[in-house]
């Protein structure tokens, strides 16, 4: 059984490493329109019925809008999403040439908050989603100077992971592997500097996740950065890296700030909820700009009722169980 798994991991590294290779060579000579109808070709290639990420992100728009919206506008989210994401699949590779002058032509510190953050001197923890494109708002920071470290999960090979590894260290961001990164992510607040932290991914009982309602289901969340800020006293700014498809920029927003006082004064699931509720704000907001094609939803707790939950979702068995409804009250 380890061996096929190991030729099985073998067949998949082969056409990962192929399209990082032509990535790597062709992407970054392309004029920035010919990027961008890049990015949209394969928006196209992937925004269709018979892909699997397609049906995600059909799904997670169903469960969300329901019947408040037509389906033509469903749809339209769907591919804004899957143009969003392509445009961050190309960006990887067409940002790491000449970084900083394409950084300076083409993202912006959107307002007088972000501007505050980066051109500050004190601890603090950025938080975002998958949004935007969340892997040029760490260069963003970066480039202007200001000591920014972020938690890394390699993905795919160790040839894509050691690319993504190197694109995050283009403008001079830090990297904090994510196996154990509290230990780092620690010793970078104590050292001054701003530790950036992408929140919206799902996180099993098991790993301590805590269950939140998010956009109408409830969905598993990491509660790390509120503890982390309660215990050590520092700031949270949720922000958003939104694109401006007229003027091709990418603009840091703030979506919601903490304060250092806030945070010390406020418990670690009060933080956590309200960072929650500053993502749904965004993706309320620009519903296009969020990767709705991931399965967000995936679990469900003991107790919950499983019809709440999209198809593809199953059973998180180390969840701290749904509480029964108060004696005398409607479920």
């Amino acid at each position: 059984m380890p061996k096929r798994r190991h030729i099985r991991r073998t067949l998949a590294a082969i056409p990962q490493n192929l399209f990082l290779w032509l990535g790597s060579l062709l992407v970054p000579a392309l004029s920035r329109r010919a990027e961008l109808r890049l990015a949209r070709l394969i928006a196209r290639l992937l925004c269709r019925p018979c892909i699997r990420w397609y049906r995600y992100a059909r799904t997670n728009v169903d469960l969300v809008y329901g019947n408040s919206i037509p389906e033509s506008e469903k749809e339209r989210i769907v591919r804004e999403s899957f143009e969003s994401s392509s445009r961050v699949l190309v960006d990887y590779f067409w940002f790491a040439r000449r970084t900083q002058e394409r950084l300076d032509r083409h993202c912006e510190l959107g307002d007088e908050t972000t501007r505050r953050w980066v051109e500050g001197d004190f601890p603090g923890v950025f938080v975002t989603a998958h949004f935007g494109n969340w892997e040029l708002a760490g260069l963003l920071v970066a480039s202007h100077g200001r000591r920014l470290w972020s938690v890394f999960k390699p993905l795919g090979t160790r040839a894509v992971a050691r690319r993504m590894r190197r694109f995050r260290s283009g403008a001079g961001q830090r990297v904090i592997p994510r196996e154990g990164a509290m230990v780092g992510v620690v010793r970078a607040l104590r050292a001054r500097d701003v530790v950036a932290m992408v929140l919206d991914q799902h996180v099993d009982g098991r790993d301590g996740g805590v269950y939140l309602d998010f956009l109408g289901t409830p969905a598993s969340f990491s509660p790390a950065v509120g503890t982390l800020s309660r215990r050590l006293r520092v700031p949270v700014l949720v922000a958003a890296m939104v694109y401006d498809a007229e003027r091709d920029v990418y603009s840091l927003r703030a979506v919601r700030e903490f304060s250092a006082e806030e945070t010390a004064a406020t418990e670690p699931e009060a933080i956590t909820r309200g960072i929650v509720s500053a993502m749904e704000h965004m993706i309320q907001y620009w519903p296009g700009q969020w990767m709705w094609a991931y399965r967000r939803w995936k679990r469900w707790q003991p107790g919950d009722d499983p019809k709440r939950f999209p198809w593809y979702a199953k059973l998180d068995p180390l969840a701290t169980p749904v509480a029964p409804p108060a004696a005398g009250r409607a479920p």
